[in-house]
């Protein structure tokens, strides 16, 4: 679930990737997104393996890795997947120049020949920059509400609300569908506040939610007129 708060995105680790962060990036966006291994790597007693392309020495400068063993890695080429969506990304390859005798082999690869690893650069940046500020202050205070606030609401509209699945096909129809079901949700969650408050007459009520619907067209025409103009530039 990615909780976009204008130029703030919220999501769990199932989004940690390079696409998603490049694309976050180049629409100005702080990534609060976790990755798959972050909980681990901040842990109280975490320490890297040291046979792991994390645990290993990295020289950029000169761009090689150093071994348990101290010796040097050097680059030998670089490597492109191509994930579902179409993005390409990119990995860095490194080979040792000797692995015969070692006595970590063992410990370090079981693969004929030497060891050859992959690292991508730009995911590793990405990851730093989301690192810190996932662990800062406002950070630590966004993950206090994402585990909170949206797994509720979804938690409400499965299964309290039977919506379990989208009754369209194609994005805009899903789009329409969805937006039309959360903005029911949020007048019935309305509805319950302003009862909760003590508004007990119906009028008050109906004016209450008209001012409400008011300030929802206001903001979906805002929006929808800012998505246009990301769109047409």
């Amino acid at each position: 679930e990615l909780h976009l708060i204008f130029h703030v995105s919220l999501a769990d680790s199932g989004y940690g990737a390079e696409e998603n962060y490049r694309y976050m990036e180049e629409d100005n966006m702080e990534a609060y997104v976790k990755y798959n291994r972050f909980h681990i790597e901040h842990r109280k007693h975490y320490a890297p393996n040291p046979f792991s392309t994390e645990g290993m020495y990295y020289n950029k400068e000169q761009d090689f890795y150093v071994c348990p063993m101290g010796q040097h890695m050097e680059r030998i080429g670089t490597k492109h997947r191509k994930t579902d969506s179409g993005y390409i990304t990119e990995s860095a390859r490194y080979r040792a120049k000797n692995c015969s005798g070692c006595p970590l082999r063992g410990q370090c690869f079981k693969a004929t020949g030497n060891r050859v690893i992959e690292v991508n650069h730009k995911l590793n940046a990405y990851k730093k920059k989301v690192a810190d500020l996932l662990t800062s202050e406002e950070g630590l205070r966004h993950r206090g509400r994402r585990c909170i606030e949206p797994e509720s609401v979804f938690g409400q509209i499965k299964y309290n609300m039977a919506y379990r699945r989208f009754r369209h096909f194609g994005k805009d129809k899903i789009a329409m569908d969805f937006s039309f079901f959360v903005i029911t949700f949020n007048i019935k969650k309305l509805c319950k506040m302003l009862l909760k408050g003590g508004c007990n007459d119906l009028h008050t009520l109906i004016k209450h939610l008209l001012e409400w619907i008011l300030r929802l067209k206001l903001n979906t025409i805002v929006f929808l007129s800012y998505k246009q103009m990301k769109i047409a530039t």
